[in-house]
């Protein structure tokens, strides 16, 4: 039952329609340009604090953007892919290599007609003291734009919507629970929703606080490892 449960909560993919906009209009809009190919820089970068939508924002443009945990040959794209848009998310967190490598990357990629490169960070380029002072300048060097994140009101709106969405009652308790339980982060919010419904839904119960405990107790119950069956013993 809990790996049911954990699979429920499998993210959606994250899109620019299922992106919670709030106050950052200015950000979808220019994301939108970079990937229609109209976009009149090629050169973004998206800074704001944790759940402010930047990964979501990156994912939506490029699938899977580079990271610090990503493969050095990813900051190298091939040549086919050389006319794509690249994606990095928490630049504040690339080693001394890493950096380097997109440091060569935006040179590269400078000039009219460079391939758009989109990055993000927890702050301002400016105030990135743990960077390379030449990345810094470069991240710093096209269209900067901060994230605000969402109000209470602005999430639990979007929660709602999300409630009215699949036509099931959910009592007032479960928005307070969610917003004060539960990540910040819009997204996995929504996907716990998401997760609950279908649990109330197979349970032929409302969506509320009581049941959303009960859902978050399944999902932290241990799982017992399965024997490992000898010779001629049934698995």
């Amino acid at each position: 039952m809990r790996q049911l449960a954990l699979d429920l909560i499998a993210e959606a993919p994250a899109s620019f329609d299922n992106f919670v906009v709030g106050p950052n209009t200015e950000a979808l809009a220019a994301l939108r340009m970079v990937a229609a190919g109209r976009s009149p820089v090629s050169r973004v970068h998206l800074w704001g604090e944790p759940a402010s939508g930047k990964t979501h924002l990156l994912r939506a443009l490029t699938g899977t953007p580079v990271g610090p945990e990503s493969p050095l040959k990813a900051f190298s794209p091939s040549a086919e892919a050389a006319a794509q848009v690249i994606a990095v998310d928490d630049c504040e967190r690339l080693d001394d290599t890493r950096q380097l490598a997109l440091f060569r990357l935006f040179n590269q990629r400078a000039g009219p007609g460079g391939a758009p490169i989109v990055t993000a960070s927890r702050h301002a380029p400016i105030a990135l003291a743990e960077l390379r002072p030449e990345l810094r300048t470069r991240l710093g060097s096209g269209l900067v734009l901060a994230l605000r994140p969402l109000t209470d009101q602005e999430r639990e709106q979007a929660l709602r919507k999300a409630a009215r969405a699949t036509g099931v009652h959910a009592h007032d308790d479960v928005f307070h629970y969610l917003l004060t339980r539960k990540a910040r982060d819009l997204r996995t919010l929504l996907a716990f929703f998401s997760a609950l419904d279908r649990y109330a839904l197979e349970r032929q119960r409302p969506l509320s606080a009581a049941l959303a405990r009960e859902f978050d107790a399944l999902i932290d119950t241990p799982v017992e490892p399965r024997p490992i069956a000898g010779p001629g013993e049934p698995g």
